[in-house]
C-alpha cells in the first residue's frame, strides 16, 4: 500500500506575461508531490517536522513560541521559503531542502508530477477553462502514479485543502476515471483533501511543488531568469528521486521538461512564441545605444 501526497505547482489561471496587468501569474500549471510506502509515512512525518523546526528555529522562536502558538500546527509555505533572496543568501535554506530530498530517497519515496505550459492570452483568446486544465492534469498524474507503483500495490491520494469549486468537480471526475481507465485501477478512492497545517507530509509535498514551480518558471519564461538558482542547486538532486515518467508538456514549438533536464540551464520555451526577457531587451538596447 502506498500513500501519495500532492499539491499544485505554478498557477491554474490565464497567463500572458510576468509584466501583464491582469494575467501575470505563472507560465505553467501542474500537480506534483510524492508516493511513499505506507509503512514509511510516520517516519517521514517525524523527519520532516524535525528538519523544518531545527532549520527554521529562529523564525519559529519569533513567530510561534514567543506568541504562545503551537509549534506542531505551524507551517512554512514553500513559496515563502524558496524565494530568490532566501536561497541565495541563506545556505541553511539550501541545506534544508537537501535534507528533505535525502530523506525521501531513504524512505523509498518517489516524486511524481505532471504539468503543462499554458497557452498565452486573456479570456478573449484562450478557450480552455481552469477546470478543464486541472482535470487534465489530475488524470495525467493518476496515470503516472499507476505506472510507478510496484506490482500488487494500491494507492490513496491526499492533497492540501483549497476549497475551490472547480477542484471538487475535478475530484468527481477522478472518481469516474478510476473505474473507467486501465491506468487508474490502483487508486482505491478519489483524491482526498486535508488541512495542511495538521499534516507534515502534505507540507512536504508543498515544498516539493514550490521547487517544481521555480524550475518550471525558469524553464518556460525568460522573465523568470531570477530562478536560475532552482536548477543550479536542486535540479539534479530532485531528479534523482523523481519518476522518469514525470513531465511538463510544452506548448507547440517548445520542449517538454523531463526530470533528467531539471538540473541544466537549457530552457524549454519557443523563442519565436515567447518574447525575450526584459533583461535581454535592455542589454540589446544598452549595446546599441553605446555604439
Amino acid at each position: 500500500m502506498y500513500i501519495g501526497y500532492f499539491d499544485e505547482f505554478g498557477h491554474n489561471g490565464l497567463y500572458v506575461s510576468r509584466e501583464h496587468e491582469s494575467y501575470k501569474t505563472h507560465p505553467v500549471f501542474g500537480l506534483g508531490g510524492f508516493i511513499i510506502p505506507v509503512d514509511n509515512v510516520r517516519e517521514l512525518s517525524g523527519a520532516f517536522r524535525y528538519i523544518k523546526e531545527s532549520g527554521l528555529k529562529e523564525e519559529i522562536d519569533v513567530k510561534v513560541i514567543s506568541q504562545g502558538k503551537k509549534v506542531e500546527h505551524w507551517e512554512k509555505k514553500g513559496s515563502a521559503l524558496l524565494t530568490t533572496q532566501n536561497v541565495e543568501k541563506y545556505r541553511e535554506v539550501r541545506r534544508i531542502i537537501g535534507r528533505v530530498l535525502t530523506k525521501l530517497e531513504q524512505l523509498d519515496a518517489k516524486v511524481v508530477f505532471y504539468g503543462q505550459e499554458k497557452p498565452r492570452g486573456g479570456p478573449e483568446a484562450i478557450s480552455e477553462t481552469n477546470a478543464k486544465r486541472y482535470d487534465h492534469a489530475m488524470k495525467q498524474l493518476i496515470q503516472r502514479i499507476h505506472w510507478n507503483l510496484p506490482d500488487g500495490e494500491n494507492l490513496m491520494m491526499i492533497l492540501d485543502k483549497q476549497g475551490d469549486r472547480e477542484r471538487l468537480e475535478v475530484f468527481a471526475g477522478a472518481a469516474s476515471f478510476m473505474f473507467s481507465h486501465e491506468n487508474a485501477t490502483r487508486l482505491l478512492e478519489p483524491p482526498m483533501e486535508v488541512e495542511s497545517h495538521l499534516y507534515q507530509t502534505v507540507q512536504c509535498a508543498d515544498w516539493i511543488c514550490a521547487l517544481l514551480g521555480r524550475i518550471a518558471a525558469y524553464k518556460f519564461d525568460p522573465d523568470f531568469e531570477e530562478f536560475k538558482w532552482a536548477p543550479k542547486y536542486f535540479g539534479d538532486r530532485l531528479a534523482r528521486v523523481t519518476s522518469d515518467s514525470s513531465k511538463v508538456r510544452a506548448e507547440s514549438g517548445g520542449k517538454d521538461l523531463y526530470p533528467r533536464y531539471m538540473g541544466n540551464f537549457t530552457t524549454c520555451y519557443d523563442p519565436v512564441r515567447v518574447p525575450a526577457s526584459r533583461g535581454s531587451l535592455q542589454a540589446l538596447k544598452d549595446r546599441f545605444s553605446n555604439q
